[in-house]
This record gives structure tokens, sequence and C-alpha cells, in this order.
């Protein structure tokens, strides 16, 4: 069956084909009978001549509207015209006019459809009817044409060019407006291209800012913290992989809240800013990374970086931070300083993130409590299975009495506390808990200690005490003590048992049970 939509698409060469086929051969037909009438020609010349001039281009059409491929089935038809035009030429005796007719329309006809390669072969079809109409019917030359023949092969002719003319220039100019159209929609598509890569740019550019306000700080533009925790969890497992160290450096701006107070949020924001950039500078590689932790804490990420390069790195950065001189007239230095905890993930390393964040933050803590305006750096974690020893000899459970009491309700509670985190410590020792959990019980102790000495400056200075600033220097110079001793047992230089005889002694029998009696007759309603 004929497909309707082939059929649609080439209608076009298949109709014209046929019409200047059946037109051309009725012409010829025409011609020919003017020539041969009264020359004695038989009933079979007769007959070729309506078969090939009348009926075969009917039947051509009729095969090409059938056929599945109708323009291949119009162009093999051309070398077959070509053939049985030349067994023509032999039959009406090589009459010039007939003769120079057919064969101007069918080379002209074949150059027009197949191009000049194809003009040798169309010539030796017609060669080849020619020779076998000698063949068939003998040869017989009689090239003389009647006037009228004549004339009517050159009207005939004649039309036959004006018509290929005509079809080539209407054409030609339906090529021309099908190729302006097709520039039109080429422009068309090139603008809505070139549209929509601009959009596609701006989403681009929007998707980039979008995320970017996701992982940044608005106030400093350093990473926030939920880019952190994912960064940082990352570059710990690469640098496990590559058995390669990490360093973590957390970084606290000292006596921050003393500076808002005393100088605005606004120059807050500012000094934010400063420290920020100073922290930026410092993150030199591409894998280094700044961050807001949140607050007035920073953290800088270091990854291949070892204890000693941190630590000189941190150095660098607290010294750059002071000598911007910013002045902080609530700070014992007169100026704003930072504070800096490091943590390195080397042999032994750190199971998660968090544990590496909680190492710096506690050597933050360390810093900060130490004198502030320096650099802790967290001891390196020992195996969890290792035992922290017997129970020290001398050291016993402590009980409050309540001749303890100062009569101020926060400061009671914060010693009550005091008392039972020593207890539990020592509790600790005695069922012989891993080291770990037993230096989780002394950072807890610690914080506690320090939450307790910030209660007691604020209470002091409140009720006008006349030795506060004295008391809170005590408090600094027993944590700077109570820091250094920690600090030497998580570093292995420092026995469990001399560690806690100084906590015991310094922070519970020397100051809780004797230093802060001295306040508590000044307390409103002792």
């Amino acid at each position: 069956m004929v497909d309707p939509a082939r059929s649609s698409k080439v209608g076009w060469l298949v109709r014209t084909h046929y019409v200047m086929r059946s037109a051309s051969f009725a012409t010829v037909f025409a011609a020919s009978c003017i020539h041969i009438a009264g020359r004695g020609y038989g009933p079979c010349a007769w007959a070729y001549l309506i078969g090939l001039l009348l009926v075969y281009p009917q039947i051509q059409y009729w095969r090409a509207r059938r056929s599945s491929e109708p323009v291949a089935t119009v162009m093999n038809a051309l070398l077959l015209d070509s053939v049985l035009l030349g067994a023509f030429c032999a039959t009406v005796q090589f009459s010039d006019w007939l003769t120079f007719s057919v064969m101007l329309g069918t080379l002209s006809n074949s150059a027009a459809n197949k191009g000049w390669r194809n003009m040798g072969q169309t010539l030796l079809a017609l060669a080849g009817g020619a020779l076998a109409g000698v063949a068939l019917g003998g040869l017989h030359f009689s090239p003389a044409t009647g006037w009228q023949a004549a004339l009517f092969c050159i009207v005939g002719l004649g039309a036959y060019v004006l018509a290929v003319g005509n079809i080539t220039f209407s054409r030609n100019t339906q090529l021309r407006v099908v190729r302006e159209q097709l520039r039109l929609r080429e422009r068309e598509l090139m603008e809505a291209n070139a549209t929509l890569h601009h959009s596609l740019a701006e989403i681009e550019a929007l998707r980039k800012g979008l995320v970017e306000q996701a992982n940044k700080d608005g106030l400093t533009e350093l990473f926030n913290r939920r880019y952190l925790d994912s960064a940082l969890e990352r570059e710990l497992a690469r640098c496990k992989r590559e058995s390669m160290p990490l360093a973590l450096i957390m970084v606290d701006i000292d006596h921050f809240k003393k500076y808002n107070d005393c100088y605005g949020h606004q120059a807050g924001d500012e000094c934010l800013k400063v420290v920020a950039r100073a922290l930026q500078a410092s993150a030199k590689r591409a894998s280094d990374l700044a961050a807001r932790y949140g607050g007035e804490e920073f953290s800088l990420v270091l990854p291949y970086t070892d204890e000693a390069d941190a630590q000189r790195m941190a150095e660098a950065l607290r010294r750059e931070v002071e000598s911007l001189a910013i002045p902080h007239a609530q700070s014992d230095a007169g100026i704003v300083t930072i504070s800096a905890g490091l943590a390195v993930m080397s042999e032994h390393g750190y199971a998660h993130a968090e544990q590496l964040l909680r190492a710096a933050d506690d050597a933050l803590y360390y810093a900060k409590w130490g004198g502030r305006n320096r650099v802790h750096v967290a001891p390196q974690p020992r195996a969890q299975h290792d035992a922290p020893g017997p129970m020290p000899a001398g050291l016993l459970q402590l009980s409050w009495h309540p001749s303890y009491a100062s009569g101020n309700a926060d400061i009671d509670a914060q010693h009550k506390q005091l008392f039972s985190q020593i207890n539990a410590l020592h509790s600790a020792i005695r069922d012989e808990l891993p080291t770990g959990e037993v230096v989780l019980l002394i950072d807890h102790l610690m914080r506690s200690v320090v939450a307790h000495f910030d209660l007691e400056e604020v209470v002091l200075h409140s009720i006008g005490f006349p030795h506060a600033d004295a008391h809170a220097a005590s408090h600094r110079a027993l944590m700077q003590r109570a820091v250094n001793h920690v600090s030497l047992y998580r570093n292995g230089q420092l026995t469990l048992s001399a560690m806690l005889e100084v906590l015991v002694s310094d922070l519970i029998v020397n100051h809780v049970l004797d230093a802060d009696r001295s306040y508590f007759s000044s307390l409103p309603g002792r």
C-alpha cells in the first residue's frame, strides 16, 4: 500500500513529471501524425506511436502513485523513456525535427533531474533504443520533415522549454521562500537559544548564590556552622584514608560580651568582621577552611597539617589580632585579643568529627581560663581501654556540712555540685572506669568551676565587696594552675594522683572552704 505521508511529500514531483511527460509526448504524437500522414505507415507503427506517446505516460503515472518509493520510480523511468524514444526516432525514419525535439527534450529532462553526469548514460540509452528500432523495422532514413510538422515541433519544443523554465522559476521561488523562512526560524531559534542560555546562567548564578547564602555567615562571609560540620566530617574521613594529619583550631574573642556592652553591638559586629578577615587570611591553601562557629567563636580547619605547624599558625593568628590593637577597655590587655584551642588528628585519631571538635573546644576552654590571649594544644587521645589505675591513697569522699553554706542559694548550690562531681570522679577511679570516661568527668568538673567563678564575681561586684578584684584574680590563678595540671595529666606528664590532689586541695579545700569565707559576712541576709 502507498504510504499517505510519503505520497503527500513527493506528490509535486510525481504530478509535475506526469503533466510534462503527457503534454510533451502528446505534442510529439501530434507532430508525428502530421509527418507520417500519407506515407504508408502500417498498423504496427501507428500502434507503437499510440502506445508510446499516449498510453505509456499514463502507465508510468499509475506505477509512481502505487509505488512505496514514488521518486525512485519516476527517476528510474527516465532511462526507459530514453530507450523508447530512441526506438521512436528509428520508427519515424530519423526525421530531423522530430529526432531533434525528442533528443533535446530527453537530454534536458535528464540533466534537470539527474545532472550532467548522467548525460552519457542517456545518450547511450537513446542510441540503444534507435538500434533496437532499426533491428526490428529495418533502417529507413528520411530526415526531411514537412514545414507543418517542423512548425509544430518548433512550437511544441519552445513550449516545453518555457514550461521547464517556468517550473524551475516557480520552484526556485518556493525554495527562496523556504530558505527565508528557515533563516527566520534559525534566527528565532538562535535568539531563543541565547535567551535560554541567559536564563540558565541566571538560574545557575541564583543557585550558586543560594548555596553560598546557605553555607556562608551573613555577617563575616565565612562558612557557617552547618557547612563546617559537613566539611569537617569529610576532611576527617579523607585524612584517615590517606593517613595524614588534620588540625582544627577553635578561636574565641576574649571578653567579647563586655566589648559589646561597652561599645555597642555595631562596634561588636565590626570587631567580628576584623577577626574574621584575619582568620580568612590564615587559610592560605585551597583546602583550608575558615568558619564562624557561632557568636564570637570561629574555627579553622587545616587538612594535612601536623601539630607543630598548626600551633605556629594559631600563634601567628593570635599575634595578628593582638597587633591590630583594637581598643577594649574591659579587657585585661586593654585591646581585643583571642584565645585558641588546637586539636590534631594524627596517629591515634578521633572516631568522629564531633570528638575532634570537642577536643579543640576543650583546649579553647583551657586557653581562656588559663589566662586568655594564648593558644592551648589538646593532648593526643589515648586508647580508651587504658584504666586510670587504683584509687590514689589519701583521697577520701567529700561530705557537705551545713557550716560550709554561705547563705546565697546559688553559690551554695554550685559548691554542693563541685563536691558531688569530685565524689563522682573518685567513684569512677575506684571502679576503674576507662580513661576516656575519667577525662570526661574532669572536663565537666572544670566547666562547673568556671561557671562558679563567674557567678561569684558577679555577686561580689553587685554587693560592692571591697576585695572583689583580688578574689577574681585568685580565680584566674587557680584556674591557670588547674588547667596546667589537667593538661600535664592528659599529656601523660603527671600522674592522676597528683592532678587530683591539686583539684581537691586548691579548688575545694583552699578556695571553697577557706577563701570564699572571706565574703560570707558581706552577703545580704547573712
